[in-house]
Order: C-alpha cells, then structure tokens, then sequence
C-alpha cells in the first residue's frame, strides 16, 4: 500500500465549502503517479519506453464529501493484474481514520506510439506487490446509456483541459459533466467509462439523461462516436 497526506486548500473547495467532485480523480490520479515512482516506474520510466498507463474506467464511491481545511490520509494498491490491464483501490480517511470515500480504476498498460495494449511485465508486477481487493460493490466497467440522451451542450477541447499528451485530462469529464448536475443534490457514486481519448482541438458533444435517481453525461464527437460516459448515483443533501 501506497499513502499520501493531503490537506483540503481553499482552492479545492466550491460554493458549498466542500471539495469538487473532480478532486477525487485528481488526488487518486496523482498518488497512482507517485506510487509508480516510489519504485522507480514511473512517467520517466514509462517515457523512455513510449509506454503509459492510460485509464479506462473509475468507480467512486463517495460516503462524505471532506471540506475546507480539512487533514486526510489517501492510500492505493494495486490488487489485480492481467494481461496489459491494472486493478487499482483508492481508499480516502479522514483524521479520525475513518472511510470516507472508496474508489476502484482499471488502468490499461499501452505502448502510445502505436497506441497499443502491452502486456505488463512481470519484474514491475512483482514490484507493485498486489494486496487484496477493497471491500465494496463493484460495477460493470460499462456504463449502459439510456436510449433518451439529449444533446445540453458543444465543447471545444483547449489546452486548459489538456494533459502531458495533449489529450484531455481523464478528471476534467467529472468536471465539467458536474456542470449539469442538479444543485439541491448530493452525488454518492460515480462512475467513469473511458472508450475513446480526445485530442486538444476536438468538438465535444455533450449529450444528458436521466433514469431514476441517476444522471448520464456523454461525450460524443461531430460523428456521433461516444468517447466516454459518466455515470452520477445522486441522493437528496
């Protein structure tokens, strides 16, 4: 297990002096980077191999949202690997040691020059050193749209929302799919389908639904492809 403290800065937080949704991917995404560099395989690692661990999919469950100022202890470990696929659990605490959120991502290990899956290595399997699997609901990666997806939205993608790759940072589509959520409601799951990168200077679609207590974002380009969903498990605050 890997860990990192963090403190809720006033620049983390929105007009309910809670932390944004988005924060979550963030602060996952970036231990995930430091653990990998802990053992020395890491982006320069990565780099010098034209190799990246580009995601596919989050699931975060959200039991509390932690507020301004506030001290917590965010941990990962990888629990699974098969094939050119990384299971990772997040798990975030707060300064009484107690769960706040859980998270699961499946990383895909790929060769970026020819934008390939690559089988994971067994010497940097070993070095992660799996731990068993969080205790929590696990969904389906995919995310089953409903049929009434209506477009809300066109977005063009700038570097603002751009990562080392130029291609859209993965904890952007919270944000900005945060945008169409309902204000008077708390969101208790999210979940992430990524199918599809999009590249700074592509026209994003964005397209909304509702079923029940869950709204769907998605993002589809000018040809009608979807390149990722968003799935929002909302309770009344």
């Amino acid at each position: 297990m890997y860990e990192m403290s963090v403190r809720v800065r006033f620049s983390d937080i929105g007009c309910d002096g809670k932390l944004r949704l988005y924060e979550l991917p963030k602060y996952f995404q970036d231990i995930s980077i430091e653990h990998s560099e802990s053992l020395n395989i890491g982006i320069p690692y990565l780099s010098e191999r034209n190799l990246a661990w580009l995601l596919t999919s989050w699931q975060i469950d959200i039991i509390r949202m932690p507020e301004y100022d506030e001290r917590l202890t965010v941990q990962t470990w990888p629990y699974e690997f098969k094939s050119a696929f990384g299971y990772r659990n997040y798990r975030m605490l707060d300064e009484k040691g107690e769960v706040i959120v859980k998270a699961q991502a499946i990383w895909l290990h790929t060769d970026v020059a020819a934008m390939r899956p690559v089988r994971t290595l067994e010497e940097e399997v070993q070095l992660y050193q799996s731990e068993p699997k969080l205790e929590m609901e696990y969904l389906p990666r995919k995310i089953e749209l409903p049929s009434d997806l209506e477009e809300v939205d066109r977005i063009k993608v700038t570097r603002h929302y751009a990562d080392m790759y130029l291609h859209m940072n993965n904890a952007m589509y919270v944000d900005i799919a945060s945008d169409y959520l309902p204000e008077d409601k708390k969101v208790s799951r999210v979940c992430v389908d990524y199918r599809k990168q999009v590249r700074v200077g592509d026209v994003m679609l964005v397209k909304q639904a509702w079923l029940d207590n869950r709204c769907y974002v998605a993002f589809y380009d000018a040809a009608d492809n979807m390149h990722v969903s968003t799935e929002f498990w909302l309770t009344e605050k």
